[in-house]
């Protein structure tokens, strides 16, 4: 789980979670040492997390249909946070009002 180590929940809403990155993790470290850049695996890794919690389930990827990374997500500034918005089965993530990447996939319960 990356919710502690790389990240936390600052707000939910019904169709959106908001989250502040911690720049000082170790996967900054490795990603690339000095231009952290946070992988796209990452975000989808965050993605799930979040709906998982939001369902009260543990999901994983069933299958993607379309990831579309968009915008680099580098974790500078004072409180580096992300947008995740929930669409039926697409999930956006956000940064300052700039779209960072799409997500469309399926989510089964392990």
């Amino acid at each position: 789980m990356l919710q502690g180590e790389l990240y936390e929940v600052v707000t939910r809403a019904r169709d959106a979670v908001e989250v502040r990155l911690y720049p000082e993790s170790a996967i900054y470290a490795a990603h690339f040492p000095g231009y952290p850049i946070t992988p796209g695996v990452v975000l989808v890794r965050i993605a799930v997390e979040l709906l998982s919690e939001r369902q009260g389930r543990t999901l994983d990827v069933k299958s993607v249909k379309n990831i579309k990374f968009v915008s680099p997500v580098i974790p500078d500034g004072e409180e580096p946070r992300l947008l995740f918005r929930f669409n039926e089965n697409t999930v956006s993530v956000v940064r300052d009002g700039v779209l960072c990447a799409t997500m469309t996939m399926s989510l089964e319960e392990v």
